[in-house]
């Protein structure tokens, strides 16, 4: 049962592209946090995310690659860029992708959590910790990063770190019904077992959207 803890859920970065074309940051340290398109590639942005959105990732890779011909350190573009090879199925250029994005701007936590998951699939477990650690320490209250850095740390047997950044994830987003959900099996795997609290978890997962699961629930009525 512990290997459904390292289901992940799907993360993109089309958001912060959005987010971006909108509005500038309201100061520098904000721009340094969440990143900045240039302002001449709106027209660029907004056919990148209408390929995406049509899944059309060969769309959406040439769309970026023209915004880096006009800024090619831009650590969003590359991001965004990062996302683009993710669905598309080319994991090693979307690697590349979100290092060049964390190396243009060190501070972006959604690159370094999008790089964690990655490496993380590819089996570099101490990398992935590495990343996800650098995403909270930028951003401290990403309850998914909190949640990843727990999953990583359970897949090499640190069952009382991933325990307590599961809380973290927990106390920072109540609503987060994956982080209740891991949480639940963390309490089933225990020697004994913390059954109710397990429920109470579990319970609350499902109430938040995640589906069932008959192996959790048949560790319930034991």
């Amino acid at each position: 049962m512990s290997s459904k803890l390292l289901k992940f859920i799907a993360f993109g970065l089309l958001v912060m592209l959005c987010q971006a074309q909108e509005s500038a940051p309201l100061n520098p340290a904000d721009m340094n946090k969440t990143g900045m398109l240039p302002p001449h590639t709106k027209v660029l942005g907004e056919r990148a995310v209408a390929a995406f959105a049509k899944k059309d990732w060969a769309g959406a890779r040439k769309a970026y690659l023209e915004m880096l011909e006009l800024d090619d350190g831009n650590a969003l573009i590359w991001a965004n860029l990062g996302a683009v090879e993710q669905q598309a199925g080319d994991v090693k250029r979307a690697i590349e992708c979100f290092e060049n994005s964390v190396q243009f701007n060190p501070k972006l936590a959604a690159s370094w959590t999008a790089l964690g998951l990655l490496v993380q699939r590819q089996g570099d477990a101490y990398r992935a910790i590495s990343c996800f650690t650098r995403a909270i320490h930028e951003e401290p209250e990403d309850a998914r990063a909190h949640n990843y850095l727990a999953i990583t740390v359970k897949g090499l047997g640190w069952t009382d770190a991933a325990e307590a950044e599961l809380q973290k994830a927990i106390d920072l987003q109540p609503d987060y019904g994956i982080s209740h959900f891991n949480m639940a099996l963390m309490l089933l795997e225990r020697r004994p077992p913390a059954t109710e609290l397990a429920r109470r978890h579990y319970e609350k997962a499902l109430s938040l959207g995640v589906a069932r699961d008959e192996v959790v629930e048949r560790r319930l009525k034991e």
